[in-house]
């Protein structure tokens, strides 16, 4: 990823580091009543604390019916703990954090905005969750992530990068029994291409994924979300629809990946917070392969489903 603009729209001008839960992934529930429990709490703490910090009446309105919907499929479990010191820091950071991407929205769209041509991740069933990985191929990374999700027997989407697919030749991943779609050729900020420039990221990335043998699905990933009414008419024209995501680990931040299972115990945070959607990961980054096969065994006794 370009590191200044990802700053920018994960931090802000202030800057801050993204949210973490350390040890969340070593202390998860262990049963689905108890996921429930800890999703009622942490959905009453983040209503609370998007209230407290304001910002756009869109964002509010948003977070509101998320969280209403989440508790209503979470149910009411009084007898469930209260949340801890650590739970109650990261939802703080997370509101801060996603109230610094509302604030940017006007100048860096991202994921937290999006049209109804898009696919965020909301309007997956509850527990259920659909997992993607950007950038990729890389070897020695790739390889192994496949690895898990075929253990697990789970499927997965790769948003490829055209280039990195040329690069990789024929060393390029198996990947059989996955999803491949298009995360454009260069990884470029579509809203600072031209008209040629934005089609070739499209036209470049479909011609070498059929020169490695792969057949694109007709979905599509902006790279760090930033598109505008512009790049998602060439997706409609194309027969291509926009996929976002609203669980993100941020596995390639430093701050995330300084200590074992800190980018695990931040996905599960956000998928017991948010109960279904689509989960960001990436196929480059050395510690998400690992991360990865912490998080996998603890999904199905919380009761969470991965769709296709």
């Amino acid at each position: 990823m370009h590191r200044l603009l990802c700053v920018l729209l994960l931090t802000g001008i202030a800057g801050a580091a993204p949210a973490h839960w350390d040890g969340l992934v070593d202390h998860a529930p262990s049963t689905q009543a108890q996921a429930d429990g800890l999703s009622q709490r942490l959905n009453q703490a983040y209503l609370a604390e998007v209230q407290r910090l304001g910002g756009p009446q869109w964002w509010l309105d948003s977070v509101r019916s998320h969280c209403q919907e989440n508790l209503k499929a979470a149910g009411d479990h009084p007898e469930a703990s209260p949340l801890s010191d650590s739970g109650k820091a990261f939802i703080a950071e997370y509101a801060a954090e996603q109230q610094r991407l509302a604030k940017l929205q006007g100048r860096y769209p991202s994921e937290i905005r999006w049209s109804q041509d898009e696919t965020v991740g909301w309007e997956m069933p509850d527990r259920t969750f659909q997992l993607t990985f950007d950038d990729g191929p890389r070897a020695g990374i790739s390889q192994p992530i496949q690895a898990s999700l075929r253990k697990a027997g789970l499927p997965a989407t790769f948003f490829v990068l055209g280039k990195r697919l040329a690069e990789a030749g024929n060393r390029r991943p198996d990947y059989s029994g996955f999803t491949v779609a298009s995360h454009s050729y260069d990884h470029a900020n579509l809203l600072e291409l031209d008209g040629v420039q934005l089609s070739a990221e499209f036209s470049k990335t479909e011609k070498q994924a059929g020169a490695s043998g792969l057949k694109l699905a007709r979905i599509f990933r902006a790279p760090y979300g930033s598109r505008s009414t512009r790049e998602l008419a060439l997706m409609k024209k194309l027969g291509l629809r926009s996929t976002l995501w609203n669980v993100d680990s941020q596995d390639w931040q430093g701050d995330m990946q300084a200590r074992p299972g800190r980018i695990a115990s931040r996905t599960l945070a956000l998928m017991l917070l948010h109960r279904h959607g689509i989960v960001l990961m990436h196929d480059v980054q050395p510690q998400t392969p690992g991360e990865l096969a912490r998080l996998l065994p603890l999904l199905p006794r919380l009761g969470f489903h991965i769709a296709p």
